[in-house]
């Protein structure tokens, strides 16, 4: 079970690990649009919900009061086995008496629990009262589908400690792998030629062409609101830093207006392009409050040290002082500070990869493994 395939970040690539496991498994989930997918997920066996006949149907995104109804009614009594993936609604499915169900809890809904999220339509005066009373329902919702599950598992311990204080229930921490092509296939200063650019994706020939530019920072996010991507760009304005962005989002059209000249649009970009860009950055930019956030541990895979905002999942996983440094405030002041005081050669690469082996993709699915044959074992 997984919330929505129709766009690919980290919960994906964690689901992608666990259906590594379970190569033959069935995937439910609501939305799903391939176009947004890796191609290697393709051939999985989707099955997305068979959404009533309504006028709001192709407005169905924008309308999650169906959501909590149509995971419940979901015909499972065909498994003996549910893993759902999740940080919506897919632990509340319900499953037949005997059946084991195993819920890897990216977070808690953000938005129901006033942690910063991309939902920002209760910040509009208009929606906010009628949002006020639909949240209220959510929240007793979300509970109540908190407590199905057999066993709870979370990304992180920031997202452990929540799960404990809104559903009151333990929780065991199995961190997300990092699974990029090794940096040492690029070590060739040529990569970029030697590439071949696919006919449908022209944006990025002009995102290889800009790598080669010398020296720069590199920040890697979904453009949404509270992912802080400001911040960065006006403390490189300032400072005229060299700063190259990686990703899409709703809103790339104002983040570009406010891009100084050494800010950088890379726009969606490959695994190998991706690998190819970490490899010669001089370190990455995280200025979000993210529940795990792997873009740090990817950094630090290909031995970059890591500028931080002091919250949430990366101080969990970069090493102040050894793979990175922190800034306190989500402030631009609070993050020039920072990258004025910031010397990226002081940072060895061997530690910082030293590091990131701590959240490889192999460790997590032997953790995950593990839990899951164990609890089989019990159930038997």
């Amino acid at each position: 079970m997984h919330d929505f395939l129709n766009v690919y970040g980290g919960a994906e690539r964690v689901l992608e690990a666990i259906h590594d496991l379970y190569p033959y498994s069935h995937v439910y989930t609501s939305l799903h649009d391939p176009t947004k997918l890796p191609l290697r997920m393709h051939n999985w066996d989707i099955r997305p919900f068979k959404l009533p006949k309504l006028p709001l149907v192709h407005f169905l995104k924008y309308y999650t009061a169906f959501y909590p109804f149509l995971f419940e009614g979901l015909d499972l009594s065909d498994y003996d086995l549910v893993i759902s993936s999740t940080a919506f609604f897919a632990k509340g499915i319900k499953t037949r008496p005997g059946a084991l169900h195993i819920s890897y809890i990216h977070t808690p809904p953000r938005y129901l629990y006033h942690y910063e999220s991309s939902m920002n339509k209760r910040e509009i005066f208009i929606y906010r009262p009628i949002l006020a009373v639909l949240d209220n329902f959510f929240r007793i919702w979300d509970y109540q589908a908190a407590q199905r599950p057999d066993y709870l598992l979370a990304n992180s311990k920031q997202v452990a400690s929540r799960i404990k204080k809104f559903y009151r229930r333990e929780v065991t921490v199995i961190y997300p792998g990092v699974d990029l092509p090794s940096p040492d296939i690029h070590k060739e200063k040529n990569f970029a030629k030697q590439y071949v650019i696919p006919k449908e994706a022209p944006q990025e020939e002009e995102a290889v062409s800009q790598l080669d530019s010398g020296s720069y920072y590199l920040l890697v996010s979904r453009l949404l609101p509270y992912k802080r991507v400001d911040l960065a760009i006006e403390a490189a304005n300032r400072l005229n830093l060299s700063l190259k962005i990686v990703g899409t989002g709703p809103e790339g059209k104002r983040l570009k207006k406010m891009a100084g000249s050494s800010v950088e649009f890379l726009g969606f970009v490959s695994d190998e392009r991706l690998s190819y860009t970490y490899s010669n950055c001089e370190a990455v930019i995280f200025p979000t409050d993210e529940d795990f956030g792997i873009v740090p541990v990817e950094a630090m895979h290909f031995g970059k040290p890591v500028i931080s905002f002091a919250r949430g999942g990366s101080l969990e996983t970069v090493l102040a002082g050894k793979t990175g440094e922190f800034f306190s405030e989500p402030t631009v002041y609070s993050l020039v500070q920072a990258l004025e005081k910031f010397n990226p050669k002081e940072y060895k690469p061997a530690d910082c990869r030293a590091q990131a082996e701590k959240f490889s993709v192999a460790r997590f699915k032997k953790e995950f493994t593990g839990f899951i044959e164990s609890k089989v074992a019990e159930k038997k």
